[in-house]
């Protein structure tokens, strides 16, 4: 498949989420102190350290690749979708709360605003849609809508 219609992402937590986990350094040291203060320092590194690599490891990656979109493990062949739409804004708020569909297939992470609805078009398939958030909703979109034309022969 083209590169060109190729599109990765990781849906990781914000920069400044990091720095605000910082504050469990100072927290730990204040329970671990009355131990020993290289105890309470290597506890409050290890633990600062494990919480962003299970946000970082936990992150989904939306991906569309070689005729197929991934988001998070789900996975589908671009044949069978339909339009993609991306939604910023109000739209999107309105595709995560009075437009949600419990029976559309969601990848959503709580610090990315704008989100990506794609149709599915197969009739044996009973997922109406798939709602992906992005942090490039247009990108995304253009990476799908590029691939299902390449998949088509158009």
């Amino acid at each position: 498949m083209n590169p060109a219609h190729s599109y990765r992402e990781r849906l990781v937590p914000p920069w400044w989420m990091l720095l605000l986990l910082l504050l469990i350094v100072p927290a730990a040291l204040l329970v671990f102190l009355p131990v020993d203060l290289r105890v309470g320092a290597a506890v409050a590194v290890g633990l600062y350290a494990i919480i962003v690599a299970v946000l970082w490891l936990g992150a989904p990656v939306v991906e569309v690749q070689a005729g197929m979109l991934r988001a998070g493990r789900a996975r589908i062949d671009v044949v069978h979708l339909g339009a993609a739409d991306a939604l910023q804004g109000a739209d999107a708020t309105a595709a995560l709360r009075a437009d949600w569909n419990p029976g559309d297939h969601h990848v959503i992470s709580p610090w990315t605003k704008s989100v990506v609805r794609v149709a599915v078009e197969d009739p044996s398939d009973p997922t109406g849609a798939w709602v992906i958030s992005s942090r490039r909703p247009e990108q995304l979109a253009s990476a799908i809508r590029d691939a299902r034309s390449v998949a088509s022969g158009a």
